[in-house]
């Protein structure tokens, strides 16, 4: 798609997930479905697609600096920033992909679409005259989260330079990156929206979502998220030869 790249970010330590995560996106995302494609990885000594510009960061510096040592390569106006733990079991919607596109061309105000419903904050405030597009608040909690969202580039990144420098998740969660960026997002104005389709609600924290169906996320602490996801992760440890008790499952 036209000056939208896909950005994933992952370390060596989750390469026994490459397999399933990079075969399961060449099965459900078409050829030339992004301008360009990156990896943000801290050391590699496996073989990654070919189709792919590696980027590496620091390993021994936080989260929030590798980051934004990275995404500065990224050219592309638009990204979809993902984890490698985010398993596609569906294709993804290329035309509500380009069609919310559209929405950030034309409403210079907003910074992002995010694909999903999170499960925290239950607010329904349509956005305009925009079908299954509602409202987030930059002053509420989770405002900020790395769910899979077509980002200005340029503004994920300044939240990303803006932010706190943490890991992305601690034991502490709102000692975290994740939950504390939300601040940071207030204090530069970020606004957002997301989108819904009454898609079913999965766990506590999120519901699915018909324009990236994936598992959101496939490792919880490390372990196989079996316990949200059986349907779609049990067929797919099998097809890529991945024992579950290596890593154990909850």
């Amino acid at each position: 798609m036209n000056n939208i790249s896909l950005v994933i970010n992952t370390v060596i330590k989750n390469k026994d997930v490459w397999p399933m995560f990079f075969g399961q996106l060449d099965k459900h995302i078409t050829k030339n479905t992004f301008q360009k494609k990156y990896i943000f990885v801290d050391e590699n000594n496996e073989e990654l697609p070919a189709d792919y510009q590696v980027v590496y960061f620091d390993k021994n510096k936080k989260y929030q600096e590798q980051f934004s040592s990275c995404i500065k390569s990224v050219l592309e106006e638009y990204c979809i920033y993902i984890s490698e733990d985010y398993i596609l079991y569906d294709n993804i919607r290329c035309d509500l992909i380009k069609e919310y596109k559209n929405i950030l061309d034309n409403n210079q105000n907003i910074s992002f679409v995010r694909f999903m419903r999170g499960g925290t904050v239950d607010l329904m405030h349509p956005y305009e005259n925009c079908k299954r597009i509602y409202k987030l608040y930059n002053y509420l909690p989770y405002f900020y989260t790395n769910q899979v969202a077509l980002w200005r580039t340029r503004d994920l990144e300044k939240i990303h330079v803006c932010g706190p420098n943490l890991h992305i998740g601690n034991t502490d969660y709102e000692n975290s990156f994740e939950y504390r960026a939300t601040q940071t997002c207030e204090e530069l104005g970020i606004e957002g929206v997301f989108y819904h389709n009454n898609e079913p609600k999965r766990g506590l924290y999120h519901y699915d979502t018909e324009i990236f169906p994936h598992v959101s996320t496939a490792l919880v602490k490390g372990k196989w998220n079996l316990s949200e996801y059986p349907e779609e992760l049990t067929p797919l440890l099998k097809k890529y030869n991945i024992d579950f008790n290596d890593r154990g499952w909850i």
